[in-house]
């Protein structure tokens, strides 16, 4: 039996609320392997950031539209560029 395909909401905790920021999608990744490692590296990530944050996993159809989060790639790009840009504040204050 082929594996089910699923993906992954990323939430932070924000203000008391947890929020959705980006997605880990099944449909993106060559086999469950890749997928299951990309769920990792975004809870290690968000982990040694100090960000709080759960991932929700949930089965997806193959026909089903794309999510409109950012993909977790790209959000994982827009927090190194962040920790780039107060690191940098940090320097200069």
């Amino acid at each position: 039996m082929a594996d089910r395909l699923m993906q992954s909401v990323v939430q932070v905790r924000r203000n008391d609320r947890w929020e959705a920021v980006a997605v880990i999608d099944g449909r993106r990744y060559p086999d469950r392997a890749a997928f299951d490692a990309a769920v990792l590296d975004a809870f290690d990530s968000l982990d040694d950031a100090g960000i709080p944050a759960q991932l929700q996993r949930e089965e997806i159809r193959p026909d089903e539209p794309p999510s409109q989060l950012p993909f977790w790639e790209d959000y994982k790009g827009m927090l190194a560029t962040k920790a780039d840009v107060d690191q940098e504040e940090t320097r200069n204050a």
